[in-house]
């Protein structure tokens, strides 16, 4: 399973001048809980299963800069992406609701826009990229190609996406940011603003980024 706790945040945050955090995908809340220890205006968390969303809401009810959303992730995209009016940091993990947490089997939700939601959110993300310099980390790669993952490619069982391609990230993305792989985990996709960059490779410019105990096979 992916982690937000393998990346830099506080890093990010001040190379990119980032203000805000949104999250796509609350789970336990411990992303978000690494995520607030960056003074971030605000943070942002949608999680589209109710019962996980009132557990979050518990937990962060005394940070008053933490918003649970219980939505799906591109409804609450729509809704709270105008009022954030800087750059922000995406953690994009919404996937398969309830069945990380034994809620529902994987394969049970069929609409493909509540099951795998990353184009249509990479789509309203995009509406912005001219505005402002948003830093994407996005989990869970082998989702949408093989590869040389660490805990191996999607088992079997498990339906792939129609479009079973990242080629949509580039399209969006490519003349914008920089977009890295890497094949820890089941895979992330680290997409970099080019107008901030360092005069870095790709690989380099990501590296910079990653917690020093991570960096030996991160790429």
């Amino acid at each position: 399973m992916g982690s937000i706790k393998r990346f830099n945040i506080p890093r990010l945050y001040h190379q990119y001048k980032l203000q805000y955090f949104f999250e796509t995908g609350t789970w336990k809340g411990d992303g978000l809980a690494y995520a607030a220890k960056t003074p971030f205006k605000k943070l942002y968390s949608s999680e589209i299963v109710e019962s996980i969303a009132k557990e979050a809401e518990g937990r962060f009810k005394n940070d008053n800069r933490i918003q649970i959303i219980n939505d799906a992730s591109t409804n609450a995209l729509k809704k709270y992406l105008p009022q954030i009016d800087g750059s922000c940091l995406f953690w994009l993990d919404a996937h398969f609701p309830g069945a990380e947490e034994g809620l529902q089997e994987y394969n049970q939700t069929k609409d493909e826009t509540i099951k795998l939601p990353l184009h249509i959110e990479l789509e309203i993300i995009a509406s912005r990229i001219k505005r402002f310099n948003d830093v994407i980390l996005i989990d869970d790669l082998r989702i949408y190609e093989e590869g040389g993952f660490e805990s191996g490619n999607m088992p079997a069982h498990i339906e792939r996406p129609a479009n079973y391609s990242i080629n949509f990230v580039f399209d969006l993305f490519a003349d914008t940011h920089q977009i890295v792989k890497s094949f820890r985990n089941e895979g992330y996709l680290y997409l970099l603003p080019k107008t901030a960059l360092s005069p870095l490779s790709a690989s380099q410019n990501f590296y910079c980024f990653i917690l020093d105990k991570w960096k030996k096979t991160i790429i």
